[in-house]
């Protein structure tokens, strides 16, 4: 059924992967519990299809939940709970919180180059993660001005 799920969202059909997401979270926490690592992952797609679909509000209350479980069950540097970071980081960044995404960008970034290396992909992808949000953060002075 998640799969199901995934392949909804990849089709971009995010209101019929969103039911399935919810359906399987709720099944989920009823057979395996909230910190099951599959429960969490539930919570994680479900988050995902919230910022699809530029629900950041619901996506960043599902997404800090997720980073907390992560981080308390794997550890800080456990590719699974880095993957949360920048995840958050992303929804802060559509939200317009550049400064707390630009923070959680570079932790990402500082954890993926110590535990997957430098040329690692995910590596290269917080790099421009971190660039586009830092970007962002230059522009809000010149975009104060002309308001």
């Amino acid at each position: 059924m998640a799969n199901l799920g995934a392949t909804y969202h990849a089709q971009g059909r995010y209101g019929e992967a969103e039911g399935i997401y919810q359906e399987v979270l709720k099944l989920r926490r009823e057979m395996l519990g909230e910190k099951h690592p599959d429960t969490i992952k539930s919570m994680a797609s479900l988050a995902a299809t919230y910022h699809a679909q530029g629900r950041y509000d619901e996506d960043e209350e599902i997404s800090v939940k997720v980073l907390e479980l992560r981080r308390e069950l794997l550890g800080e540097k456990h590719p699974d709970t880095i993957d949360s970071m920048a995840d958050l980081a992303a929804t802060y960044h559509a939200q317009g919180r550049y400064g707390e995404a630009e923070r959680l960008h570079q932790t990402a970034l500082d954890l993926r180059r110590h535990v997957l290396g430098e040329k690692h992909p995910d590596t290269m992808q917080s790099v421009a993660y971190l660039a586009s949000t830092q970007d962002a953060l230059q522009q809000l002075p010149s975009l104060a001005e002309s308001v």
